[in-house]
């Protein structure tokens, strides 16, 4: 009689078993909670990787510390809105109407689609370059390619590279197709600077030796949280072609530099030792490292020393 008994309950414990993991399937299925909509959406790996960094973490980080993801965003300095890259960016500059640093979304908005690139003249074109001498790119681990015009076509291009840019042709060799550009040098046809009597541009200036200089340096005091005062550094840098080396003298009297509108500034020898001609906030820009930036020459097209 206890074997009758025990065998309907055998069977309702085995059915009821089998309609509660049904059940749970079914909400887990339609619900998708934690950690299944994890494995789901990214994957064991990907999960197996994250899960080795937040050990890495956890070494300096308490768990209270870990609130959401705009806590290491905050903590570390990252960008939180996803697609905007807000520092990757390639300085166009040279002899071009506007110097700017164009973000790679302008260049290339469609960087994760098959196929995706813009002409190099279409590029050129878009920021008012339709005619130039030469184009110039560099890298940011330091590499350098200088192109003439006549050895360009339509097959030369700027596409996506590890979120960055990279520049291909098929008319020159494969070794000039740089990767990771960060900046885009043009040279023009003409030649709107005059340096006693020599007629140049700020983008073949730059392609020569260049000098970086720090402007407008001061101290800075700093406070923390807990009232405790500490000393900085800031100042700004300014990259250019150094004014001397230029002129037909090293050791000139005076110096008159004219401007686009036809004012003249008149600067004594000695207050150029360590000028250099830049770009600076769109235009050319005589930068005297020792002096204030509003004493700097700007817009400058014609420089002539006595």
């Amino acid at each position: 009689m206890k074997d009758l008994i025990r065998k309907p309950l055998f069977i309702f414990l085995i059915v009821f078993i089998l309609i509660l993991c049904g059940v749970l399937i079914a909400l887990v299925v339609a619900t998708k909670p934690m950690p299944v909509a994890l494995i789901q959406e990214y994957g064991i790996g990907r999960l197996w990787e994250e899960g080795k960094m937040m050990n890495e973490c956890a070494e300096c980080h308490k768990a209270v510390d870990f609130h959401d993801c705009a806590t290491c965003h905050d903590d570390h300095g990252a960008v939180e809105l996803a697609g905007l890259k807000f520092y990757e960016v390639v300085e166009l500059t040279g002899d071009v109407p506007e110097h700017r640093f164009v973000r790679v979304n302008e260049v290339l908005p469609n960087q994760t689609s098959v196929g995706t690139h813009i002409l190099l003249f279409d590029f050129l074109s878009q920021q008012g370059v339709d005619d130039f001498e030469s184009v110039t790119f560099i890298t940011n681990d330091g590499g350098l390619t200088t192109i003439e015009a006549q050895y360009l076509d339509e097959t030369a291009m700027l596409v996506p590279y590890v979120d960055g840019v990279r520049f291909v042709t098929e008319s020159v060799h494969v070794s000039t197709w740089l990767k990771g550009i960060k900046q885009i040098i043009v040279v023009g046809i003409e030649k709107p600077l005059t340096i006693d009597g020599e007629g140049t541009s700020i983008g073949r200036l730059l392609l020569g030796d260049t000098v970086r200089l720090t402007v407008e340096g001061s101290d800075t005091m700093l406070t923390d949280e807990d009232g405790r005062t500490g000393m900085a550094f800031v100042g700004n840098w300014v990259e250019g072609a150094r004014l001397l080396p230029l002129l037909k003298t090293s050791t000139p009297a005076t110096l008159i530099i004219t401007d686009r509108s036809g004012s003249q500034v008149e600067l004594a020898g000695e207050e150029i030792e360590h000028a250099i001609l830049a770009v600076v906030r769109k235009e050319v820009t005589l930068v005297l490292p020792d002096r204030g930036r509003s004493a700097w020459p700007t817009d400058v097209i014609q420089i002539e020393s006595k």
